[in-house]
Parts: structure tokens; C-alpha cells; sequence
């Protein structure tokens, strides 16, 4: 292998097996904390391949090929956990687990961390510099498994120079990639919310205080937040995505729980909406004669993509995949990764990866019908270890 990765190659020496470790991934999804069965079969490839690795965060991994040559040091991040969602889908490998699922591409990320693990390593007498594959549990939940290991010291011993992370997206097609400079994605925080109101029978409720009649004024002018009091051009999304509350049909509920969640770029946005919140909760409980508790949690930062490795990155796909391969995006993402603590740590680039399916409906992240194309593994492992060879390389002149 030179310096230039070949899709061919990729193609006639690993998809198999880039298909093999896929599936056995997707049957058998385990849920962020609890990724022991996972760790363990990861830990068995890293065996295989002979690559050295050790065990962090409980049920992460860190592997890594050591070159011949010397040089820098560059970590490719595959988050492994699953998400508590039942699989509605008709695969033929699909979970055997009931309320866990691959519902977000981790084992796709896994399968492209591997794949990446055993194309340097068999070349590593060629490799100038180290390559770290952090294998990072918990992604899906807050404060997330990266910035454990970070604190376990995945970035020292060798001291890491760059990152790199790929991500699925079932709306581009195997091939196809998104990246922009700067921010990539959101924030992504948290809000818990109870009114509390005063029970009663329906049939009085002027004697009563109603806590769903609070929470139905407070959903419906919370969205007022975003669409009149931030500024248009900015990236804002107030989403409440569970409500809990009463007891029958005949009954005025005396309290509603909320959660839900806030998705900004800037951080005097977030600011202004935590703040927002909490006013809109005062006139709404004042105006029933009710009150509330009003939680928000800041959960990760938005994510930076570095100039530099964001055009390495775009240079990367037009050798390795083609021209028109890499989609420059206008504007990020509203989710959020906590790829975060490693691009605000080092040089970073996080890269969405297409995994559609041409003529298929396609289903979004945390859908249970959420599937990746089999067919774009190669791709992700092509890109991810075009970014890595560049890097090394370029780094020595």
C-alpha cells in the first residue's frame, strides 16, 4: 500500500469481512455503560489483527498500529453503544435484542474503525507515525464515554496531533460525504420541566388549578422562544419530546412533567434561551395560580471542524473516492457528539458519511427503522484511511 488507498483494494481484501463484523454488530447492540459483549468481541478482532490495544472506560478499547517510521499520532474515533429503541426492521440480521438497537450507525463506525485497523496494520513496516482507533463507549449518553477516556489519557503516550471522526447518514448515498469548516454540529442540552398544579373533578375545575391546561399554553408559546426572539440567521431548535400527566378522564391533573431538549450553535443563544425558558414558566404559572421546577442541563458543546484537517478531509475524498465525492455543507447539523472534548482538545474533523440506500425510503437517526447500506462500509473505511495517510504524510515534510 503507498500513500493513495484504493477503493479496489478495500473492496476485494475486506468487504467480506467489513460485512461479516457488520452484521454480528447489528444483532447483538448493547446500551451505553453496559457495551461488555461488544468490548469483548472487539477486543477478539484487535487479537486477530495483532494489534496491540488496551482497555479504557470500563467498556472502551484504545488500539493501536505503530508504524516503523517515525511521526505524529492521529486517533480515528468509532463510538460503540446502542440506543433503547426495538428494531422495526425486516433484515435478516436485524437485533436479537429487544429494546436495544443500532439505531445510529455505532456499529457501522466500529465496522469502519476495524476495517481501518486492519488495512494500516498490514502495512505498518510503510507507516510513518502511530494511529490511535478509540473505540469509545456511551456516545449516546451525557456526560459521554470521550471525555472519560480523554481523561484516562487517550491523547498522551504518544500525544495525539489530529482526530478524525466518520458518522452514518442515511440521507447521503454510499460515496457521498458531508463536511464544512467550523462549526459542524450543535450543542445538544437538556430540560426537565414540572407544572404544578392543584387537582379536583373536571366538572369544577374553577376550583382547581390544571396542570395540562399550564402545559398546553407553555408547549405552545415555548416555540415563540426560537421563532421571534432569536435572530433568524441564528441556529436554534426547542423540541419537548415527552409529556407525562394525569390520572382519568374525569379528573383535573394537579401536575405535568416535560423534557426536552435545546440545540444551538453560539453559546449567547443558548444563554438567552435557558433564560427565555424560565421566564415563559413564570408568566404561565402565574397566570393559573400554579408553579413549576425548571431543570436545564448543558449537555455537549457544539462541534468545530478545523480549517486544515477539513480540507485534508475534502483533499482525501477526491483521491481515494472521486471529484464529486465530498458535499460541502452550508450550514451544521443541529445534533450533538461528544466528538466535542476531542476537537476542542486537538485538530479535528468530523465527516458525514453516506449510508442510503438509492431508491429506498430513508428512515433517520433513532428510527426504529433505521439501516445502513452494506455496500457503504468500504467507502467509510477508504475515506477515514485516506484523512490518516495523508496526515501522517504530510506532517513529515
Amino acid at each position: 500500500m503507498g500513500n493513495e488507498i484504493s477503493l479496489n483494494y478495500i473492496e476485494e481484501k475486506l468487504e467480506s469481512y467489513l460485512q461479516s463484523v457488520y452484521k454480528h454488530l447489528h444483532q447483538y447492540p448493547e446500551l451505553s455503560t453496559e457495551e461488555y459483549g461488544t468490548q469483548k468481541f472487539i477486543e477478539s478482532e484487535l487479537q486477530k489483527l495483532n494489534i496491540p490495544y488496551k482497555k479504557m472506560a470500563d467498556t472502551g478499547l484504545c488500539a493501536e498500529i505503530r508504524g516503523d517510521q517515525p511521526g505524529n499520532t492521529i486517533l480515528l474515533r468509532s463510538d460503540i453503544d446502542a440506543l433503547p429503541i426495538t428494531e422495526q426492521t425486516d433484515l435478516e440480521y436485524k437485533s436479537k435484542k429487544e429494546g436495544a438497537m443500532h439505531a445510529c450507525g455505532h456499529d457501522a463506525h466500529i465496522t469502519v474503525g476495524l476495517g481501518v485497523g486492519a488495512l494500516l496494520q498490514e502495512s505498518k513496516a510503510k507507516l510513518k507515525g502511530t494511529v490511535k482507533i478509540m473505540f469509545q463507549p456511551s456516545e449516546e449518553v451525557h456526560p459521554g464515554g470521550a471525555i472519560r477516556m480523554i481523561e484516562e489519557g487517550i491523547l498522551e503516550n504518544p500525544k495525539v496531533d489530529a482526530a478524525i471522526c466518520m458518522h452514518t447518514n442515511p440521507y447521503l448515498l454510499p460515496g457521498q460525504f458531508e463536511v464544512k469548516e467550523g462549526y459542524m454540529l450543535a450543542s445538544s442540552d437538556r430540560i426537565y420541566i414540572s407544572l404544578i398544579g392543584k387537582g379536583g373533578h373536571a366538572a369544577a375545575p374553577h376550583q382547581s388549578v390544571d396542570a395540562i391546561a399550564m402545559a398546553g399554553q407553555f408547549i405552545s408559546n415555548i416555540q415563540n422562544i426560537v421563532a421571534r426572539q432569536v435572530s433568524p440567521v441564528d441556529n436554534a431548535v426547542v423540541t419537548i419530546g415527552k409529556i407525562q400527566g394525569g390520572y382519568t378522564s374525569n379528573a383535573i391533573a394537579d401536575r405535568v412533567d416535560l423534557s426536552g431538549t435545546v440545540r444551538t450553535i453560539k453559546k449567547e443563544t443558548q444563554g438567552a434561551i435557558e433564560a427565555k425558558i424560565e421566564e415563559l414558566l413564570q408568566s404561565v404559572t402565574n397566570f393559573w395560580g400554579g408553579s413549576y421546577t425548571y431543570k436545564y442541563e448543558r449537555g455537549y458543546p457544539a462541534t468545530w471542524n478545523d480549517k486544515r484537517m477539513t480540507q485534508m478531509a475534502k483533499n482525501a475524498g477526491e483521491i481515494c473516492i472521486g471529484k464529486n465525492s465530498m458535499v460541502e455543507l452550508e450550514n451544521p447539523y443541529m445534533s450533538g457528539d461528544d466528538f466535542v472534548y476531542l476537537s476542542s482538545s486537538v485538530p479535528s474533523v468530523f465527516i458525514y458519511w453516506g449510508t442510503g440506500t438509492e431508491g429506498k425510503e430513508s428512515f433517520p437517526w433513532h428510527h426504529p427503522k433505521f439501516h445502513v447500506n452494506l455496500m457503504s462500509l468500504k467507502y467509510g473505511v477508504a475515506l477515514a484511511a485516506q484523512i490518516i495517510l495523508t496526515f501522517l504524510n504530510e506532517e513529515q515534510t
